[in-house]
């Protein structure tokens, strides 16, 4: 009897928590790339830049349609919440010419390569 009272609170505790934490890892799902989104091939690269000053959607658009515009770039994904874009672009498109990108003169964006 007392061992089945225990199993039930457990249950009932393990319900509450994932009730309670069902928001967060919604949001984490949701955060994570799209299936096929960003496949690179071979002859490409997924380069990860983390954005400065972009604080509303239209940021991130425009942000996206410089880095866009670089001649060698096949997709690009530019996530405001995390502050970042990840690029796929041929192997020959150089880090600065993307960095450059974002950084236009007159633009209040600045990038820095995460990764490669």
């Amino acid at each position: 009897m007392r061992s089945g009272l225990l199993g039930g609170v457990a249950l009932a505790a393990t319900v509450m928590l994932l009730a309670a934490g069902a928001p967060w890892l919604a949001r984490e799902i949701a955060s994570l790339p799209r299936p096929g989104a960003l496949a690179a091939r071979a002859s490409q690269r997924v380069v990860t830049l983390e954005i400065g000053g972009m604080t509303c959607a239209g940021c991130a658009r425009t942000v996206q349609a410089h880095i866009a515009a670089v001649h060698g770039v096949a997709a690009v994904e530019v996530r405001l919440a995390q502050k970042r874009a990840y690029v796929v672009c041929e192997r020959t498109v150089p880090d600065t010419a993307l960095v450059a990108a974002v950084a236009r003169p007159g633009s209040a964006f600045e990038a820095a390569v995460v990764a490669r």
